[in-house]
C-alpha cells in the first residue's frame, strides 16, 4: 500500500490560513486527518514526488517495542469500550502524526474493511507483529474476548519489555564502567607519565621508581604500537563477529560460553527463561495445545540452546515422550522450572503450572537483577579506585623523592 502525496490550505481553530503538504492514502483520509487537527480544508491537491517515495522505503521493523505496547493499549481500550475493530483502526491511523505508522494503521483499516480477519491482517507484517501476537489474537477474534486478549497481550510486552530493559541495564553499567576505567589508565600512560617523567629525569642522578618506570614503559609501548594494538583488537573484534554471524557451530560455541560466563550467563538464562514461561502460559491457557505453542515459540527466540531446547522438547512431545523431559537435561535450565514443569504434567494441568511459573519469574526478576547490580557496581567501583589509585601513586611517587632531594 502507497501513500499518496497532497498539498492542501486549511483554516485553523484562531482563523489562520495553514499550507503545507501531507502523504495519505487517498482524498479522503486527508480530509479526515486534517479535520482531527480542527482544520477546516479549503483546498487539496495531489502532486507527485520522487523524494516522497524514497522516503517511503524503510529497513527494518517500523514499530519498535514501545510503540506496538502503546498501539495495542490504545486498541484494547477503544474495543473495551464497545468501539468495532474497523472504526477504532480508523481513529488510531488518523491520530497518528508518524506517516509510517499512519500507513501502517491504514494498512491494518483497509484489510480488515475489506473483510479479513484482524488476525489476518497482522500475519502480513510480521517484523511489526510476531507470531505469537497472531496466534493470540485469532484466538481471541474465534472466542469472542478480543477486547480482553489485545489488553492482555499488551501487558504481556509491556512486562518482556521491563525485563529485559532491566537485564541490559544490568549489564551495560558494569561496561561502562571498564570501558571508563581503561580510557582513564590510556589517557594516563599516553599523556601524563611521559611529561613527569621527563621534568623528573631532567635533574642528574634520579633513578625513577620501580612502579612509575613499569607504567612509563608501558605508555611508551602503547603509544610506539598503538596502530598496532588497536588495529589488532579490532581485527579481533571484526574475527569473532563474523565467525559469530556466519559460522552456525562457532555462534552456538559462542552461546554456550556466554550462558556460562558469570553474571552474564546467569541474566540471559533468567531471561530466555522468562519468555519461555511466559509464552507458554499465554498461549496454552488459552485453549493453543503444547506443540503448536512450542512451534510458535521457536520461531521467535533468538537464542539458539534455547531454540534447539524447543525443538527438542516437540521432537520428544511427538514421540511420546513426556512434556518435561528436555527441561529436566538441559543444564540451562532452572531446577525450580523443570520440576514444576514435570510437577504440572503429573498433575494434568501444565497451562496452570506454565502461569505459576510466570508469576514466579516474573515476581523475582527484579530482585536478582537488583541483587546483581548491587553485587556488581561495588567491585567494579573498586577496580577502578585501584587502579586509577596505583596510577596516581605512581605519578606521585617520583615528585615526592624529588622533594626530599632538594
Amino acid at each position: 500500500m502507497e501513500l499518496r502525496n497532497f498539498k492542501y490550505t486549511a483554516v485553523n481553530a484562531d482563523g489562520k490560513l495553514i499550507r503545507g503538504r501531507i502523504e495519505a492514502l487517498n482524498r479522503n483520509v486527508c480530509i479526515k486527518y486534517l479535520q482531527t487537527k480542527n482544520y477546516q480544508v479549503k483546498t487539496i491537491q495531489e502532486y507527485k514526488s520522487i523524494i516522497s517515495k524514497l522516503n517511503q522505503i524503510s529497513f527494518g521493523s517500523t514499530l519498535k517495542s514501545k510503540q506496538l505496547i502503546f498501539f495495542l493499549k490504545q486498541l484494547g481500550s477503544l474495543l473495551n469500550a464497545g468501539v468495532n475493530i474497523v472504526q477504532a483502526l480508523e481513529l488510531l491511523s488518523l491520530q497518528q502524526d508518524n506517516r509510517l505508522h499512519r500507513k501502517l494503521y491504514f494498512e491494518l483499516y483497509q484489510a480488515v474493511y475489506n473483510g479479513f480477519s484482524f488476525s489476518h491482517a497482522l500475519a502480513k507484517r510480521p517484523k511489526e507483529f510476531p507470531n505469537l501476537l497472531v496466534q493470540m489474537i485469532e484466538i481471541g477474534e474465534i472466542s469472542g474476548g478480543l477486547p480482553q486478549t489485545v489488553l492482555k497481550m499488551a501487558d504481556y510486552y509491556d512486562k518482556q519489555m521491563k525485563i529485559t530493559n532491566d537485564i541490559k541495564s544490568a549489564i551495560r553499567m558494569p561496561l561502562i564502567y571498564l570501558v571508563a576505567t581503561f580510557i582513564i589508565a590510556a589517557g594516563m600512560l599516553i599523556f601524563v607519565f611521559p611529561n613527569i617523567t621527563d621534568l623528573f629525569l631532567s635533574f642528574d642522578g634520579a633513578q625513577l621508581p620501580g612502579i612509575t618506570q613499569f607504567f612509563l614503559d608501558a605508555g611508551n609501548f602503547t603509544a610506539q604500537y598503538a596502530l598496532f594494538i588497536f588495529g589488532g583488537l579490532a581485527l579481533v573484534i571484526l574475527a569473532i563477529w563474523a565467525l559469530n554471524k556466519y559460522v552456525p557451530s562457532m555462534h552456538r560455541a559462542f552461546t554456550i560460553f556466554m550462558l556460562k560466563f558469570p553474571v552474564i550467563g546467569s541474566l540471559t538464562q533468567m531471561n530466555n527463561q522468562i519468555m519461555i514461561a511466559n509464552s507458554l502460559s499465554q498461549m496454552m491457557s488459552n485453549g493453543i495445545n503444547s506443540l503448536k505453542a512450542l512451534h510458535t515459540i521457536r520461531n521467535f527466540v533468538k537464542n539458539t540452546i534455547y531454540k534447539e531446547l524447543l525443538t527438542k522438547t516437540i521432537l520428544y512431545i511427538e514421540d511420546g515422550k513426556p512434556f518435561s523431559k528436555s527441561f529436566v537435561e538441559s543444564p540451562f535450565i532452572d531446577p525450580i522450572m523443570s520440576k514444576m514443569i514435570a510437577t504440572g504434567e503429573r498433575t494434568g494441568d501444565i497451562p496452570k503450572l506454565m502461569d505459576n511459573l510466570a508469576i514466579y519469574y516474573n515476581g523475582i526478576s527484579e530482585i536478582r537483577v537488583a541483587q546483581i547490580k548491587n553485587s556488581l557496581q561495588p567491585i567494579l567501583l573498586i577496580v577502578v579506585y585501584a587502579l586509577v589509585g596505583v596510577m596516581i601513586l605512581a605519578i606521585m611517587l617520583p615528585m615526592l623523592s624529588l622533594g626530599s632531594q632538594i
